[in-house]
């Protein structure tokens, strides 16, 4: 059977009062008065037909997948945390969202407000860690993984089905000339019924099952914004499912990252009832994730060696202990360490000035509450390059509505 593919409706348009309001006289009488509006099928049952030496690829790929899992479980330093962080980067990324370390790790601090792209990338870090949390999918974990994601930037959204048409590409205000418009939103809660019977199936190389999952989930569209970060989300529960992740983020994003054009079409591909593209793509992805993460710590690894290196004091001084803190926690408060070390902020302030005194920490103060914090600037730096090694993207269509 051949993996099913997206049909179309024809659809009257009507705009809402509120953007009527908003248009000209000419502009009103020039608007389309119909579209195209996408019937996804479903694929709870569908039956997948590859080659065989892509499912070999997909157990190779899976095997180094869970390698580097296991690899990641018996590091000595706690790497987990910033592989997390990093994949929500990229995965930010991919949405045009983009904003260095150091900005996002002070987004964490509440005395520091942060800038908007370092808000959003931080709400995306928090819809991963739900993630990797939830036991299985399903719907209502999903849409509370999208409540998490948008319920600071956008709550009126945020963890709900869209009850208005979306559309890639094509104008503002009405989807002519568009790209793509998923399906009515009266379809909505079937077809998510359907994805989430999809995703409890264990006859698909888990690669795949974690390709099809994101890639119809796109095609549905279920929300009005933050489509893209929760398909993507979906992965991470898909792959700690079906055994591959049990211990770390695999950052995935960052290998499609590499190409969003190769992306995007493969998406298209999809619709059309061609899923090898997605399929490649994400295994291609994987084998970068784990060459990324590799690198990641790796790095983090030759820098703790050169810190232990220098004179930091005696053995029993709580600096030693910070260091460790800093490698997934580069950027602090003196009360955050506190905290995370169960010290006295005597001794945490002691533990930051030696370590600031030897060069591995330097400090500012927040410019609207006078707040100091402590960043360790070689881990930022470690992680920047991180971040530009994920490729340079190319200009995606936009998601509008």
């Amino acid at each position: 059977m051949v993996w099913p593919s997206v049909n179309y409706e024809t659809l009257d348009w009507v705009s809402s009062a509120e953007v009527r309001e908003m248009m000209s006289r000419r502009a009103k009488e020039r608007m389309l008065k119909q579209y195209e509006s996408a019937i996804v099928p479903r694929i709870a049952d569908a039956s997948l037909d590859l080659d065989t030496d892509i499912f070999a690829h997909l157990e190779q790929v899976a095997l180094q997948v869970a390698r580097f899992d296991a690899e990641q479980s018996n590091a000595i330093l706690p790497f987990t945390a910033l592989l997390l962080r990093s994949e929500s980067f990229a995965s930010s990324r991919i949405e045009n969202l983009s904003s260095s370390a150091r900005k996002i790790f002070e987004a964490e601090i509440k005395e520091y407000t942060g800038t908007k792209n370092a808000q959003l990338i931080l709400a995306n870090t928090r819809q991963m860690e739900e993630a990797i949390k939830e036991p299985r999918v399903s719907v209502d974990g999903l849409l509370d993984m999208h409540r998490v994601l948008l319920e600071e930037s956008a709550p009126e959204i945020a963890g709900m089905l869209r009850t208005e048409p979306v559309w890639i590409g094509g104008k503002n205000l009405y989807p002519e000339g568009a790209l793509f418009v998923p399906p009515q939103h009266t379809y909505l809660p079937a077809l998510m019924a359907d994805l989430e019977e999809f995703c409890q199936r264990r006859d698909l190389p888990a690669i795949a099952h974690a390709a099809l999952a994101h890639a119809q989930l796109e095609t549905i569209h279920p929300f009005a914004d933050g489509n893209g970060r929760t398909g993507r989300a979906l992965i991470h529960i898909l792959l700690r499912n079906r055994g591959l992740t049990n211990n770390a983020a695999l950052p995935i994003s960052a290998g499609l990252l590499r190409n969003t054009k190769a992306y995007f079409d493969a998406l298209n591909a999809y619709r059309e009832g061609q899923p090898e593209a997605i399929i490649t793509l994400f295994a291609d992805a994987a084998l970068h994730a784990v060459e990324r993460g590799n690198w990641l710590a790796k790095e983090l690894e030759e820098l703790d060696e050169q810190w232990r290196d220098l004179d930091i004091g005696r053995k029993d001084h709580s600096a030693w202990d910070l260091l460790a803190l800093l490698l997934h926690r580069p950027v602090l408060t003196a009360g955050m360490v506190c905290e995370e070390l169960q010290l006295s902020d005597t001794r945490a302030r002691s533990a930051l000035k030696r370590l600031e005194e030897v060069g591995i920490l330097r400090s500012s103060a927040s410019a609207v509450k006078g707040i100091r914090a402590w960043r360790a600037v070689e881990v930022l730096e470690i992680l920047d390059e991180f971040a530009e090694g994920m490729g340079r993207r190319e200009q995606p269509p936009t998601a509008l509505s």
